[in-house]
């Protein structure tokens, strides 16, 4: 049986930076995981919440199945070094896999926190594990409305592809998974605040369920892809945008075809969009004194 750790970054920086839509996708993952028979960790920061999630985990897992969950505050190092010094000790082994799931727009903080000790872990222990990344649709390309998010998130791709290659001297596998929209109650809050253009742009998007996007993350890692995506529009900008890391198979070459034409129209369309908000937008500016 495999054993899992699910860390969930839930630090609140500002409510600009801060999203749940990845904590809901991580327990939607975790639900998934233990249904398939894994051991399962979650590190948080609350406490409370962790534990009424695990309850809900044990109701899913067969009496064999073992499900903690680890407090800790993840902006620290030596928190994160004791999280996952205790995980392991919960279960009792090291990990199969390990799933980072960083809920606002600098996840390179947590990576910060726990990674180099679970690697050197690894190595030393000469087990061949599985790290998974969770960036975002935005980690490839961005516009109006994302630039406190959006660096991060390119920030995460630099240092996961920096990984999947290194990390094959040890045997330790990485995946990256950049989904789109997933629906949660941090995603509809996210649209209070939104600024109309960025509405704009996004209004024929289609978020989908965190169930969903659990499932095709697993399913991406079970084929081997090392970039996962969850809808046709992300696979087209993988296409072009992914650089020299591994293709997820022939298909890709049809996804770069489509998006050689398609994206050069899409980016004309929306930097027209952005400039016919330019009056909007110096209105709201000036209603609320800038420029004084």
């Amino acid at each position: 049986m495999i054993a899992v750790i699910i860390a969930i970054l839930a630090v609140l920086i500002s409510p600009m930076f801060f999203s749940k839509r990845l904590d809901v996708a991580g327990k939607s993952l975790a639900e998934e995981l233990v249904r398939r028979g894994a051991h399962v960790v979650i590190v948080a920061r609350d406490a409370k919440r962790s534990a009424a999630t695990v309850e809900g985990l044990k109701a899913l897992a067969k009496p064999s199945q073992k499900i903690f969950a680890v407090s800790a505050d993840l902006m620290s190092k030596d928190a994160g070094d004791r999280a996952l010094t205790n995980a392991c000790e919960l279960v009792g082994a090291l990990p199969d896999y390990v799933f980072l799931c960083a809920g606002f727009s600098k996840p390179q903080l947590f990576i910060d926190a726990s990674c180099d000790d679970l690697q050197q872990l690894w190595v030393k222990n000469r087990v061949s594990g599985t790290l998974t990344f969770v960036s975002s649709f935005l980690g490839y390309t961005s516009f109006a409305g994302y630039s406190p998010y959006a660096p991060g998130k390119y920030a995460l791709r630099g240092l996961a592809d920096s990984l999947r290659s290194e990390l094959q001297l040890y045997g330790i596998k990485v995946h990256l998974y950049m989904p789109a929209g997933i629906l949660s109650p941090g995603y509809e809050n996210e649209q209070k605040t939104k600024p109309a253009i960025t509405k704009k742009i996004e209004e024929g998007d289609t978020p989908i369920a965190p169930e969903k996007a659990a499932g095709l993350l697993i399913r991406g890692i079970e084929r081997g892809e090392y970039q996962i995506t969850n809808d046709l529009v992300t696979d087209l900008v993988r296409s072009v945008s992914r650089g020299p890391v591994p293709s997820n198979g022939p298909l890709d070459y049809v996804y770069g075809l489509i998006a050689a034409v398609g994206l050069p129209i899409w980016r004309r369309i929306t930097d027209a969009q952005v400039r016919s908000a330019r009056p909007e937008v110096y209105k709201q500016l000036e209603e609320r004194g800038f420029f004084n």
